[in-house]
């Protein structure tokens, strides 16, 4: 009986070649999904050095943001002193290594940044495109005075907001600017919208629509919260509480596979959503990509007495994906933060950890009475460099 010939393997050689030109291995990667790249890259010297080279040009942040701006750098530069964060679609095509025309950018602005954010999109060409119910001008909308030695919870513990998005309980407005250029002939008219957040834009972007958009680009790295799920699978869970109907069906359309409650074996396959663990932003179970600085002005120092440091402060803060329901068929995730809302620290951050958040609340009230007792508006000191110290403290004790 005749029998196929066995296929014979290719010599070592002919595979150093594939992975020492570029524009081979180029065809070959662009196909692959990420885990599959890492996969690759561990088998030997010359797929992890072309795994490498590759990454670094299809992650090239600045070519990404040049549709957006002219100079990247100097976008990235008011991301490094003032912790935007691009979230949304723009992110999760970064990631995916895709383009989809139509779409905008999400820009999250930390409380106190907004005006800084809004002023340079200005300075850039962008227009101000008001809703019915906002002023002509974003001068009249975002007051350019922010003071971070004022109460930012009520005694009750609850957020002290004005004039908060009905639409979005984490979000305390959304501005939207608009920029028309020609790019190949063609007229495009581009879309920026800055979406200033109530606590901290990880707080807003956990309480996202779903899981899939659950991905952030930093100053200086990019990361995927559920990159399992959503780039190996393409699905997501749908978070309760969310109104956008409309943005779960423009994914859908996209490809991802949606979730209204957990299927079957999602409680049971940890690593697609990791129930019940604490998560930080580029813990072991993010894709994490670092990207190239280089040109990019670090951050300022916050005050003459204050600690610098160099980290976003988005990489800060975490959360917990919960399973709640009273069966199977009716378990949906609940993505539970504890909130650190201070005056000694420039910035809020959430965090999974109950025990932490309570040590670093009782040490700011010491702290802060301290601070509120000698310290003027002008000569504040900010204590954020202390936040990892907590939390490697906290690992430790643990």
């Amino acid at each position: 009986m005749w029998e196929p010939e066995l296929p014979r393997p290719l010599p070592a050689h002919f595979l150093q070649e594939v992975f020492s030109t570029a524009p081979i291995y180029d065809l070959i990667f662009c196909d692959l999904s990420p885990r599959t790249l890492v996969w690759l890259s561990r088998t030997c010297r010359r797929a992890h050095e072309a795994v490498t080279r590759f990454i670094h040009r299809a992650y090239n942040i600045n070519r990404h943001l040049s549709r957006y701006f002219p100079d990247p750098l100097a976008f990235r530069s008011l991301q490094a002193r003032t912790g935007l964060v691009i979230s949304g679609s723009n992110a999760l095509q970064f990631l995916d290594r895709s383009f989809y025309p139509e779409s905008d950018l999400d820009l999250y602005a930390h409380p106190g940044h907004v005006y800084e954010a809004l002023e340079w999109l200005d300075s850039v060409g962008y227009t101000f495109k008001p809703e019915d119910f906002q002023q002509e001008d974003w001068r009249d909308e975002v007051p350019a005075d922010w003071d971070g030695t004022a109460r930012r919870i009520n005694r009750h513990g609850e957020m002290i907001i004005h004039d908060p998005d009905a639409m979005y309980s984490d979000v305390a407005g959304v501005y939207t600017f608009m920029r028309i250029i020609t790019m190949d002939t063609e007229t495009v008219t581009l879309k920026v919208q800055i979406i200033a957040s109530k606590c901290n834009p990880i707080q807003t972007i956990t309480q996202f629509h779903s899981t899939c958009v659950m991905n952030i680009i930093t100053f200086d790295a990019a990361y995927s919260f559920y990159p399992v799920a959503t780039f190996e699978e393409r699905m997501a869970i749908q978070i309760p509480g969310s109104n956008r109907l409309d943005a779960v069906a423009k994914y859908v359309k996209r490809g991802w596979r949606v979730y209204a409650v957990f299927g079957p074996d999602h409680v049971t396959r940890s690593q697609r959503f990791l129930l019940d663990e604490k998560r930080w932003v580029g813990d072991r179970h993010c894709w994490s990509i670092p990207l190239d600085t280089t040109g990019v002005t670090s951050r300022p120092v916050l005050s003459l007495s204050s600690e610098p440091f160099s980290w976003d402060p988005s990489t800060q803060n975490g959360w917990i994906m919960e399973c709640e329901g009273d069966s199977p068929s009716t378990y949906v995730p609940n993505m539970r933060t504890h909130l650190v809302m201070t005056t000694i620290f420039r910035y809020n951050y959430s965090f999974p950890d109950l025990k932490l958040v309570k040590e670093i609340r009782g040490w700011s009230l010491s702290q802060g009475q301290l601070n509120h007792s000698l310290l003027s508006r002008e000569n504040w000191t900010w204590f954020d460099a202390e936040i990892p110290r907590f939390r490697a403290l906290s690992s430790y004790e643990q």
